[in-house]
């Protein structure tokens, strides 16, 4: 039983090993070396170590301080928590008329301010409500209620409720390779005692895409359907556009010619009885289906044009007017 003034500290020491020391020191005062409890990155430990005092001898120091010594040095950076627990009980007993002397009375006293500080201790690393905060039940609720529930607060009381868990982590479950051309598929498990939830992905996979040999379409157009022009969800390869337009420029039944030359011609009139020249645009073309020969160099200007072509002559300025399709 302790005879020495109970210092006012805290009744618990961290540290953080380096990997290489052994020795870690508390300066909070306890009965017995079995009132200290140790701690490894926050796991309570049963082995491996022992309490010395200053010089390496079993047992504490007069003042009831001492050193933690283990057997191996704890891992780099791990976490040392030295705690006093100093059981809550008697051994003294005071009898009427017997004596009661001074050692028994300091130790009984000192015990009690140990186990009045290990209590300061562990509230401190308890929830409170700041001193100015009004009064309230602050009694959480009952096991059932809270079964499966998160512990929050009451968004106008701020006193302690439940609520629904919430997400706490998500991860991608399981991810599957469909075939060509099916649908992408997504699902999602949640679990509620956790907070975790887990996706499942199915991605389609093919040659060139991923809706298979088709690319990012359901299918290619036929022939008969690119010469149409009327569908518009099928895609259109190089060979479809070029019998797409092959189709609609023979399937022009209008006028049409293969080649258009314009060119002037001087003319002799007789007006009035006054002889005078004058100059005239001559236009000339093919005829789908027949062939002739020109020469080039006999027109001033010349065209060659497929499908339906228009020629009008402006009255205003005399100008040819030629409509291309």
């Amino acid at each position: 039983m302790a005879t020495f003034s109970v210092n006012d500290t805290a009744r618990k020491a961290n540290a953080t090993a380096n990997g290489t020391a052994v020795d870690f020191t508390f300066s909070f005062q306890v009965n017995a070396t079995s009132d200290v409890d140790v701690y490894l990155n926050n796991v309570l430990q049963t082995s491996g170590f022992s309490v010395v005092d200053s010089t390496g001898s079993a047992g504490l120091n007069a003042d009831g301080t001492g050193v933690v010594r283990f057997t191996s040095a704890p891992a780099n950076t791990t976490i040392v928590s030295i705690k006093s627990d100093v059981p809550v009980g008697r051994t003294s007993v005071y009898t009427s008329g017997g004596n009661i002397t001074a050692a028994a009375l300091e130790g009984d006293f000192d015990t009690l301010t140990m186990q009045i500080g290990d209590q300061e201790e562990a509230l401190g690393r308890s929830i409170k409500i700041p001193v100015g905060d009004a009064d309230g039940d602050f009694t959480i609720p009952d096991k059932d209620t809270r079964k499966g529930k998160l512990l929050s607060f009451d968004a106008t009381t701020g006193l302690p409720t439940v609520s629904d868990s919430a997400v706490n982590s998500a991860s991608v479950g399981s991810t599957t390779t469909l075939g060509s051309g099916a649908s992408a598929t997504a699902t999602a498990s949640y679990v509620s005692s956790t907070g975790d939830i887990a996706f499942t992905f199915g991605i389609p996979t093919g040659a060139t895409g991923p809706a298979g040999s088709s690319g990012v379409f359901s299918a290619i157009a036929t022939k008969l359907e690119a010469e149409a022009g009327t569908e518009n969800t099928k895609g259109m390869t190089a060979l479809r556009v070029s019998e797409a337009i092959t189709a609609q420029v023979s399937g022009v039944t209008a006028v049409a010619s293969k080649f258009f030359g314009v060119k002037r011609r001087v003319e002799n009139v007789t007006l009035h009885g006054q002889n005078f020249s004058r100059t005239i645009l001559v236009q000339e073309h093919t005829l789908v289906g027949g062939s002739e020969n020109l020469v080039l160099s006999d027109y001033d200007t010349y065209f060659f044009a497929t499908g339906s072509v228009g020629l009008s002559l402006r009255a205003s300025d005399g100008h040819l007017l030629i409509d291309l399709p």
